[in-house]
């Protein structure tokens, strides 16, 4: 059992306890009678015949009240079987043409508000019908007896109906009470269940969130290390050919491995600091089109001849569309550098279009089998299709091989998936 059960159990002991100490209290104040080892007046005296007779009597009465008490135990395991009880510890005492009907008769009420507060069903709905009728029969039948005496044997019905009311109004009471706290326990319920599953609907968006973002961290990543990685080998390669021959080149060459070096680390480190969301990581711009003939001369001073042209009314175009266009050049000229043959040039072009913005890339190398799918190209496939345009890679019609996009100046999609 857990804590939190064992303490709800000890805190509704102790008030039952309370409760029917108070009740029995009650009950002893309510009527003189109880007092076993008092005397009885006159009138009692006169009824039981003897003293002894009275108090037997009282025993049997307050045995009656013990069903009513120990039901207030029961009643939050057992709430019919409770409730049974002090409908029969009630009918009981009212069937008493002598003593009065105590204050513990009240438990009738108490295990039936508990009855009607767990649940609605068909089974609860007759045992409170019932445990009603028991005590509106004891109530009118102790009237009706009390009715008959001479000269008041007109007032019978009068009294019955008195009798029935009373009781017939509070058991009406206590059950529209307890069900309208029933229900009310329902509906928080419901909305308790409720915010809930918003909550959790809510972590789910987060995780897939979560997911999305290092979706494209790893895309980011693969996109600056490759790019950078091939420069800086094609560019190791050519100072190691011409170290001994050309050692001004040499120089050159070795100047643009570090100055690419540290761009590319530049780049991870803003791609590792958005992931660890410091402040200052999203400060730093993302690479745009403005950036692009930087990239290009980072590639031409790795020894490979690039063309890049520029046709139609430059535009500002969304930042998420700029971020696209910058990988897709990147990560063609990665693959130009990684998988043309040597001494192939290559040709980069930008078309501003009133639909959007056209880019084409290709080299001028032997024709080659198409490559593999890797990371690189069905990442930036990804991001052209989330933004909703059109990607294209495979061998150019005049050899070697050719990467064709087309990006629509509005943003198709949410900037989040795809920044």
């Amino acid at each position: 059992m857990q804590p939190t059960t064992l303490r709800v159990t000890a805190r509704r002991l102790w008030l039952d306890a309370t409760l029917i100490l108070l009740l029995a209290a009650a009950t002893l104040l309510w009527s003189d009678s109880l007092l076993m080892f008092g005397k009885p007046d006159e009138k009692l005296l006169v009824t039981f015949g003897s003293v002894d007779a009275w108090r037997t009597h009282v025993i049997w009465w307050c045995l009656a009240g013990v069903p009513a008490a120990v039901a207030i135990v029961l009643r939050h395991r057992w709430p019919l079987t409770a409730t049974l009880m002090a409908a029969g510890s009630v009918g009981a005492h009212l069937l008493d043409p002598v003593m009065k009907s105590p204050p513990m008769d009240i438990a009738v009420l108490i295990t039936m508000y508990t009855l009607a507060g767990s649940a609605h069903t068909r089974r609860n709905v007759i045992a409170v019908l019932v445990a009603a009728e028991a005590v509106l029969f004891a109530g009118c039948l102790k009237n009706v007896m009390d009715a008959i005496v001479p000269g008041q044997a007109l007032s019978i019905l009068l009294n019955a109906t008195k009798a029935a009311a009373v009781p017939a109004l509070l058991l009406a009471a206590t059950w529209a009470v307890a069900d309208s706290a029933r229900t009310r326990r329902a509906h928080l319920a419901t909305l308790q269940a409720r915010a809930d599953d918003l909550e959790r609907e809510q972590q789910q968006r987060t995780a897939l969130a979560v997911a999305a973002e290092r979706s494209r961290i790893t895309r980011e990543l693969h996109d600056v290390v490759a790019h950078g990685l091939s420069v800086m080998v094609v560019q190791a390669q050519g100072a190691k050919a011409i170290l001994a021959r050309q050692p001004e080149r040499t120089e050159a060459a070795l100047t643009n491995i570090v100055t690419t070096g540290r761009a590319s680390l530049a780049e991870m480190r803003r791609l590792l600091g958005l992931v660890r969301t410091e402040p200052r990581a999203e400060l730093e711009p993302q690479p745009s089109l403005a950036r692009l003939p930087e990239l290009v001369d980072r590639v031409r001073d790795s020894g490979t001849p690039v063309d890049f042209r520029v046709t139609g009314e430059p535009a500002t175009l969304p930042a998420v569309i700029e971020l696209a266009a910058y990988r897709i050049v990147q990560e063609a000229l990665t693959n130009t550098l990684k998988h043309a043959t040597p001494g192939a040039g290559c040709t980069v072009a930008l078309d501003f279009g009133p639909a959007g913005l056209d880019i084409r890339i290709a080299d001028s190398g032997e024709p080659v089998p198409p490559p593999l799918p890797g990371n690189g190209l069905r990442g930036i496939t990804e991001r052209v299709h989330a933004l909703g345009g059109d990607l294209w890679a495979g061998p150019a019609a005049g050899g070697g091989f050719e990467v064709s996009a087309r990006l629509p100046v509005a943003v198709g999609t949410s900037p989040e998936l795809v920044a």
